[in-house]
């Protein structure tokens, strides 16, 4: 049996899938690709539309240099992306621009993506350039207008007229606006669509303090520079914080909040606290973790620790440091995420200081490594040479006081024949040995896998029955 008699409609679905991007989005060489293979295919491909929506536009006649496009000669560099938008048909399109031309290839261009793509099928535009030399956009007309836009991304340089014409067109529809750029220069060259986007996310530093608009519900600084919280926010701030920056705000709004290491800097002894009364989300990263015992947060259901690039061993020996402090508030109720591989000991703390929480979630990059801390942590656990919470002894609490219920457990080795087995029987070992406490759920996944799950429940007699997942 072999895939030729599949239905076209299963086909297509199948193929799709194997030219989706991490994205989502379909890759446009990767189907041009799939052209190759036979008759059979060629045909589906060439009049599926959603195969052709993912528009790459790159035109640099001006920077022959710098040209990165498969064909250099800008004629065949039109030809192809005129036959992808007759492909694409009257499909929506997801539009990436890196464009610096003359009038004369500008006015050959945009006459080809307006004959073919008007703005109005428009879904996303990333733009990372576009610059023009004497050359002025064509009157607006009905189609002209970028009135399906979700997303805009600038990343360097858009022409005034164009992002004059995405200010008066955008409709309510715009969700989603992301620059290299600061807020001063948002609101005064695009005061539309900062008044209905929903998420604002900047790479570059104000002048000044400012109070995002009450429709912006998540946002993205690299540093903290806000005047007032009016309304409900998610933040994120990209560059490491001075935690002095934060003693003396009003967080009562903020639900989530997403920070680089946070470093003390000119503060009084001792550290006041700050409070947090509706934060639900924090996810700190870098190597420093400490000054999180000075945040308070009665309402946090979620806590991740990421690290640094390339700094695992600072991230662990970091959070090693933070867990041994006597006083602090944070007490996730659900999820605790650790985005780099912990050591026994560490682990071992971060189990006994944060019982409460139901759900573990753990990375691991070394097969052995990860199973063994597995093992050692959870079917030895009253090992007291395990404790390294310091003056905290109702942290060192007894097994049966655990409150986890799930073992997330993300492994980052490459897959092999046989894995599944042997994790399943390893897991299962596990499950027995923590039959005394609340965990009765592991779930393993490997990049590009099925998760196996192996969950332990009750059966009519009162005894355990383990259930293996996929």
């Amino acid at each position: 049996m072999g895939i030729g008699i599949l239905p076209p409609e299963i086909l297509r679905l199948i193929l799709l899938k194997v030219v989706r991007e991490d994205s989502g989005k379909p890759s446009a060489t990767a189907s041009r690709h799939l052209l190759a293979v036979c008759f059979q295919w060629r045909d589906l491909v060439t009049t599926a539309p959603e195969f052709w929506t993912n528009v790459s536009i790159v035109f640099k006649g001006n920077r022959h240099n710098l040209i990165t496009s498969p064909t250099p000669n800008p004629d065949q560099v039109l030809a192809r992306l005129d036959l992808q938008l007759q492909r694409s048909g009257s499909q929506l399109i997801d539009v990436y621009c890196d464009i610096d031309v003359d009038s004369e290839r500008a006015r050959s261009l945009f006459g080809l993506i307006l004959r073919r793509a008007p703005f109005c099928r428009w879904r996303t535009l990333d733009i990372f350039a576009i610059h023009w030399v004497h050359y002025t956009l064509p009157a607006t007309r009905e189609d002209d207008k970028f009135v399906n836009l979700e997303y805009l991304k600038v990343h360097w340089r858009c022409e005034p007229e164009l992002f004059s014409l995405l200010d008066r067109t955008t409709t309510s529809k715009l969700k989603v606006f992301q620059g290299d750029m600061a807020f001063q220069r948002v609101r005064e060259h695009c005061p539309n669509i900062l008044s209905k986007i929903s998420e604002l996310h900047l790479g570059t530093a104000s002048d000044e303090p400012f109070s995002p608009p009450p429709n912006v519900v998540k946002l993205t600084l690299p540093d903290f520079q806000l005047r007032e919280l009016s309304h409900a926010l998610h933040l994120t701030l990209t560059e490491p914080q001075i935690i002095g920056a934060l003693l003396n705000f009003d967080w009562t709004h903020l639900v989530f909040l997403d920070i680089a290491t946070a470093i003390y800097s000119y503060l009084p002894n001792p550290v006041p606290a700050i409070s947090f009364p509706r934060l639900k989300t924090l996810i700190i990263r870098g190597s420093l973790y400490t000054p999180l015992s000075r945040f308070s947060a009665p309402q946090l259901t979620d806590l991740r620790f990421d690290r640094a690039h390339r700094s695992m061993k600072k991230a662990s020996k970091g959070l090693d440091d933070f867990l041994s402090y006597v006083f602090f508030s944070l007490s996730p109720s659900e999820v605790i995420e650790i985005l780099f591989p912990l050591s026994k000991r560490t682990l071992t703390s971060l189990i006994r200081v944060f019982s409460q929480t139901k759900r573990l979630k753990l990375h691991f990059e070394d097969e052995y490594d990860g199973y063994e801390t597995i093992r050692s942590v959870f079917c030895n656990w009253d090992n007291p040479g395990n404790i390294t919470v310091k003056d905290k002894p109702e942290a060192a609490s007894s097994r049966s006081t655990m409150l986890t219920e799930h073992l997330d457990l993300q492994l980052k080795w490459k897959y092999r024949e046989g894995m599944r087995e042997n994790w399943t029987a390893r897991m299962v070992k596990v499950l027995e040995d923590t039959r005394d406490t609340r965990l009765n759920k592991i779930k393993c996944t490997w990049k590009g896998e099925l998760p196996l799950e192996i969950d332990r429940s009750p059966s009519s007699t009162g005894d355990d029955v383990l259930e293996k997942g996929p």
